[in-house]
């Protein structure tokens, strides 16, 4: 019982924290240098145009970018950044004697898949100067530790964890807006 009350306050706190910021982004994203480059990547991403300005806001470093390559560099930094503290995350939960068992399994492939999609959000970052195509592919195949994860987690255990589906969100969030933006580079 525990478990899940801590589960969902931490879900609740990671919503307010999302809704205030997507609520500020619509006020203040016009008044940045590179909210034409927010606008234009966001109106091209499968995630809703909301989340995807709130992603991208996640990071104030976004403000500054001058033009698509910076932006896809803060975003990679950023979507590597998340899901290295998610997969930490899961590695505490992994680790506490107050998870449920049922979770136990899943939550040790949630930490290989987040790990790999971290490998490849850093991967895609060195390569964005040097092969576009691959920096492209390495951003959207982190898009799988997330589905990993997800494909383990409900098969495997009837528990919902609302921190765990939210970590798969916007580590998918970040891959898709990742790929979109590279793409635009010639990816």
């Amino acid at each position: 019982m525990k478990q899940v009350a801590a589960a969902v306050i931490a879900f609740l706190l990671l919503l307010l924290v999302h809704s205030s910021s997507s609520t500020k982004s619509f006020s203040t994203a016009s008044n940045w240098p590179s909210a034409s480059l927010v606008d234009d990547v966001c109106k091209k991403s499968d995630t809703t145009y909301g989340d995807c300005v709130s992603t991208l806001e996640s990071d104030p470093r976004t403000r500054t970018a001058s033009d698509l390559r910076s932006l896809a560099r803060i975003v990679l930094e950023t979507a590597h950044a998340n899901t290295t503290k998610s997969k930490e995350h899961f590695e505490i939960l992994a680790k506490s004697s107050m998870t449920a068992p049922d979770l136990m399994a899943a939550l040790k492939k949630c930490i290989f898949g987040y790990d790999r999609a971290a490998a490849l959000f850093s991967s895609s970052r060195m390569k964005i100067d040097l092969d576009i195509t691959a920096a492209s592919y390495d951003a959207i195949a982190a898009h799988a530790g997330a589905l990993f994860c997800a494909y383990q987690y409900n098969s495997t255990t009837r528990i919902d964890v609302q921190t765990i589906r939210a970590r798969n969100i916007y580590l998918e969030s970040y891959a898709i807006i990742a790929f979109v933006i590279i793409n635009q580079l010639g990816g």
